[in-house]
């Protein structure tokens, strides 16, 4: 077999890399207890060293697709109608492409016709973030639920006045908010009233403020043979059988911009 870097000689200015279903990599789901990093960096890992360079991907003119073999049997299997599949945006910018890019890229892996529910993690999510900032991707989310690919919408991390103020300028109104445990151990009281009043569920996770380090990039541009690798974003999808709780499938989606 070929090396991977033989295969990839040709310009590759992006990279896009699904892990498909974790819930089928043994070695990793073994495993309790891991951050969200250490899940995301095991599950590439696996991705990785399976991954042949030949024929099990493909490169389409700059852009080099890796995706591992046979992720998504079970949920192809199932009725959608049943399932319900959640996708979490990791963001490097607010630009609006990359949600568009994320969205589309994510649906056509998992062969949905539509994901039910997207919460995206703005880059900034400090303090002095403003309304003005989020515009532009909040707008390119409301667009993707105009043209059926999104369900409903929601927002992590980012303060009580900033999700406030986005709720009363949306269009499509964010239905979830997520507030990280490591910032936040009881939820706001004015928050909590806010989101009664306004049918939001709120949800606790404990994701890190950057899921992807350095560490994790050196180790997909080093087996590709590239350099000078950005990572635009990062999605976590879940899929669960909604009559049962059942997860029946979860995974990470990740593009990164290539300069060589």
């Amino acid at each position: 077999m070929s090396s991977s870097s033989s295969s990839t000689n040709g310009k590759v200015r992006r990279v896009v890399l699904s892990t498909g279903n974790i819930l089928e990599m043994e070695e990793l789901i073994k495993k309790a207890g891991q951050t969200t990093i250490e899940e995301l960096r095991g599950s590439i890992n696996t991705t990785l060293s399976s991954w042949g360079g030949t024929k099990d991907e493909e490169q389409t003119g700059e852009v080099l697709t890796i995706q591992r073999v046979g992720n998504n049997a079970e949920v192809e299997s199932n009725d959608t109608s049943s399932n319900k599949t959640t996708v979490k945006l990791f963001l490097s910018n607010n630009d609006s492409t990359q949600v568009e890019d994320a969205v589309k890229t994510v649906s056509s892996s998992l062969n949905l016709p539509r994901i039910d529910l997207v919460i995206v993690t703005p880059p900034d999510v400090s303090d002095d973030a403003t309304l003005e900032s989020l515009e532009p991707l909040w707008k390119a989310l409301e667009d993707a639920v105009g043209r059926g690919e999104v369900l409903s919408l929601g927002l992590a991390d980012v303060s009580y006045q900033l999700f406030r103020d986005l709720y009363n300028w949306a269009k499509v109104k964010p239905t979830t908010l997520q507030v990280n445990l490591s910032s936040c151990c009881v939820v706001p009281q004015e928050l909590s009233s806010f989101a009664q009043q306004n049918d939001v569920q709120v949800l606790t996770h404990n994701d890190a403020a950057e899921i992807v380090d350095e560490d994790i990039v050196l180790s997909i541009t080093k087996r590709l043979g590239l350099t000078g690798a950005q990572l635009q974003w990062v999605a976590r999808h879940r899929t669960i059988q909604q009559c049962f709780g059942l997860v029946q499938d979860k995974g990470y989606t990740l593009a990164l911009a290539c300069s060589g």
